[in-house]
């Protein structure tokens, strides 16, 4: 009730919608000079979020001031690491940490008393401003060590595409949610192909500064290479269709440490320069992630598979294969050190184990791996920790085996099963003394696949009070894409730090009738009220959320498009909710609502499109088909704002249960020219950036015909000229720019099309701009 009651007293502030604080409401914020580096991040997040939310900008002193509204940053080690507390007595508000992390949290926290919401493709502020701030009152403690994600790749989804700018990013938004820790799984050659995320090999093969000088063929999923799963066809981007082939700079989509590469590298000098790219880039961003609180970990999956042309380089060794899997190991680990930093790193049972079980000489050689690895991680000076991982936590024969064959000091982690849809495994319950992480799935690759909408808010709540009842040290959630699972995102961030008024029995292990999902309107009364100024059209959601109609027939990674027998009239009522939420339309008020109500609304529509389409193609209706496949396209083309949702257009044009599929029965050929209204992209959105650091922004512009102008409008964060810069085209629809990284600024792009039509991002603009805050030592 308490939660209730602060939340509708911020949201009552909201009404008058003033333009700016009255200037002697503004606070100062008060940060020691001393302090530690998260902390005086914390001090320019609490001006940046203030300003956002009133129009004006708090300074940040030194001292206490004599008079006036102020916000206090301090630390109390009493209050327990990464602790927090909130208090408001009369003009002072102290935001207290029980250390710097602590403080850096509660300045998040409070951020989000002020209306934002965070996620981890950005930021959601307001509309409306706030005429004053509201008293706080609350303490905060995480209920997990350990919060944060384990991103996915190997096909179009998810994070084969980025780069260390996307990284950055995500570890920024990542201490936002007051989460901790990012996680990486490296594929194996043969299984399906060798990864460049982890490089295996022995000592003498790589400098000081971690460069290999040997190494193997490596790759990761790209437009030009054969997907793996499903398989995928190789398509160059040029023969996208409906103005997709916009979006792409060339006709490859790959990540930057790939690029010239493709799909794959053969030379050796190839090779080499793909796993060196791939350490630059993992120094760049697992540097930031450590400044910011965020642990990292990479890992293998065990017993360790040797590369061919590794194994056959060790065969010329007279060496026993126990000796020379040690002697990979301690070379890898020291490459690691020499390359980037690193805090763990786990070895992964493979996947078959919970789907094909597995046999007990299989264990008994995964036990002895681990051995090796953790005497080579001792050789090689223990530069991080080792742990477990798996899509099961352990064997078939007793799931927490692995506790009593290894050491206590190696965290055990592990998948749900079944993408998803299984609980969480019982037997965390059964291992004590030790770390212990839950991975729950934030979306499944298989059922529906990462073509479709998954809202899992009440399933990850069930996952979350499970891991605490079973005594989890760790929650992490396993994820592809970002903007289009934001609620499950934010969900889980929530539930590492508050499991009240929706865990109906705290620290009590669920029973085997427990349901898979627990109460979710509160959640979503928020979520809309936040992202659209509409609490209303939160039962929309509510409604959907793990039930959301299913547009393919499964499988990994999105799915097919198979006909659907039943005549649309049937299949239509599931759909009703389409028109339901766009009757809220009118009632949406403020531009920043409005563009995301408005992404959502034809992320429905997309929905809609494809089912109907399904039916179509049970009807073979070229024309109707051609239809129904535009109406989708331009949908989807509507709400690509990230890497996901890019992927989601590569999957529409090289699947072939989709694109190729649709096309054998249509009326061919489809025109390659966009079809909808233009519109500026940013793929990805960096708000805190470091001093010194060349940040440059990439930007979309996508019409059917290049635009007249595209410019970045920036000035001091709060100033009142505008100073601005012209975009370079780099090829299609893509531009780019330098941003100002000298002091912390806000910014927003204007284009003007070659219609005459004057766009601008963000929506909100000029009123409310992107903000960035610059940190760090000058």
């Amino acid at each position: 009730m308490l939660r209730r009651m602060r939340w509708m007293t911020c949201w009552a502030l909201l009404l008058g919608r003033p333009d700016r604080m009255a200037a002697g409401a503004v606070p100062v914020v008060v940060c020691p000079p001393n302090a530690a580096p998260r902390q005086q991040l914390a001090a320019k997040e609490i001006a940046r979020y203030v300003y956002l939310r009133t129009g004006a900008l708090p300074a940040i002193v030194g001292e206490m001031p004599a008079r006036g509204s102020v916000i206090v940053l301090a630390t109390d080690p009493a209050l327990g690491a990464e602790a927090y507390a909130l208090r408001t007595d009369g003009a002072v508000t102290r935001i207290t940490g029980g250390d710097a992390a602590g403080a850096l949290y509660g300045a998040y926290r409070f951020a989000e008393v002020l209306g934002v919401r965070f996620y981890l493709h950005g930021d959601v502020v307001p509309d409306e401003r706030l005429a004053q701030l509201p008293a706080v009152h609350e303490t905060g403690r995480p209920l997990f060590a350990l919060r944060g994600v384990n991103p996915w790749g190997s096909h179009p989804f998810g994070c084969d595409a980025w780069d260390a700018n996307d990284y950055k990013a995500l570890c920024t938004q990542l201490a936002k949610l007051r989460m901790n820790f990012l996680g990486l799984h490296c594929y194996p050659e043969g299984q399906p192909y060798a990864e460049p995320t982890v490089w295996l090999g022995t000592a003498g093969d790589f400098d000081a500064q971690g460069r290999v000088t040997f190494s193997y063929p490596a790759h990761y999923y790209n437009t030009l290479a054969t997907g793996p799963w499903g398989p995928i066809p190789p398509l160059q981007t040029s023969a996208y269709h409906f103005g997709g082939a916009l979006l792409f700079a060339d006709d490859a989509w790959a990540p930057a440490v790939l690029r010239g590469f493709c799909p794959a590298p053969v030379a050796p000098a190839d090779c080499n320069a793909v796993f060196n790219r791939t350490a630059a880039q993992f120094r760049d961003a697992f540097n930031w992630a450590r400044r910011l609180g965020v642990q990292t970990c990479l890992g293998t999956e065990t017993p360790l598979r040797l590369p061919a042309a590794l194994a056959q380089r060790l065969s010329q060794v007279k060496q026993a294969q126990p000796a020379q899997v040690r002697a990979v190991y301690e070379g890898t680990f020291r490459r690691i050190a020499a390359s980037h930093p690193l805090d763990y790193y786990w070895l992964w049972t493979p996947e078959g184990w919970t789907w094909e079980s597995n046999q007990a000489a299989q264990y008994a050689d995964t036990v002895a791996d681990a051995r090796l690895a953790m005497a080579a991680l001792r050789a090689a000076g223990a530069p991080f920790r080792l742990a477990t991982c798996g899509w099961v936590l352990g064997p078939a024969h007793d799931r927490a085996a692995f506790d009593r064959d290894l050491p206590k000091d190696l965290p055990m982690a592990a998948l749900s099963r079944d993408t998803g849809a299984a609980p969480l495994e019982p037997a965390f319950g059964r291992i004590a003394g030790r770390a212990k992480w839950a991975i729950p799935w934030l979306e499944s690759d298989n059922r529906p696949g990462l073509a479709a909408l998954q809202l899992e808010v009440g399933r990850l709540r069930r996952d979350a009070a499970d891991a605490r009842a079973y005594g989890c040290t760790g929650l992490l959630g396993l994820h592809w894409r970002t903007e289009l699972i934001a609620p499950n995102i934010a969900a889980l961030a929530q539930a590492a730090w508050d499991q009240a008024g929706w865990n109906p029995a705290p620290g009590r292990a669920p029973g085997v009738d427990a349901t898979r999902r627990l109460a979710c309107e509160d959640f979503y009364a928020d979520w809309a009220q936040a992202n659209f100024g509409l609490a209303a059209a939160g039962r929309i959601f509510t409604a959907l959320d793990g039930r959301v109609p299913q547009v393919t027939d499964g499988g990994c990674p999105s799915g097919r498009l198979t006909p659907e027998r039943k005549p649309w009239s049937a299949v239509a009522p599931q759909f009703a909710f389409v028109d339901e939420f766009a009757a809220f339309r009118p009632r949406v008020r403020g531009a920043g609502n409005l563009d995301r109500f408005d992404y959502w609304l034809n992320t429905f529509q997309y929905l809609r499109a494809l089912a109907q389409l399904r039916c179509a193609l049970a009807q073979t209706n070229a024309a109707e088909l051609t239809r129904l496949w535009r109406e989708a396209y331009r949908c989807l083309l509507a709400t690509v704002n990230s890497p996901g949702a890019l992927a989601m257009v590569v999957n529409m044009e090289q699947h072939p249960g989709w694109g190729p599929l649709v096309a054998r029965s249509a009326a061919p050929p489809w025109p390659q020219t966009y079809q909808g209204e233009p519109r500026i992209i940013v793929p990805c959105v960096r708000s805190v950036i470091g001093h010194g650091e060349p940040a440059a922004l990439t930007v979309l512009v996508l019409d059917n015909q290049p635009p007249r102008s595209v410019r970045l409008c920036w000035r001091p964060l709060g100033g009142a000229a505008w100073q601005q810069r012209a975009l370079t085209s780099t090829g299609r629809a893509r531009y780019r720019v330098a941003l100002p990284a000298a002091d912390d600024f806000e910014y927003h792009l204007a284009a003007e099309t070659a219609g005459g039509r004057q766009l601008i991002w963000p929506a909100t603009a000029p009123e409310i701009n992107q903000t960035v805050v610059v940190w760090g030592e000058r």
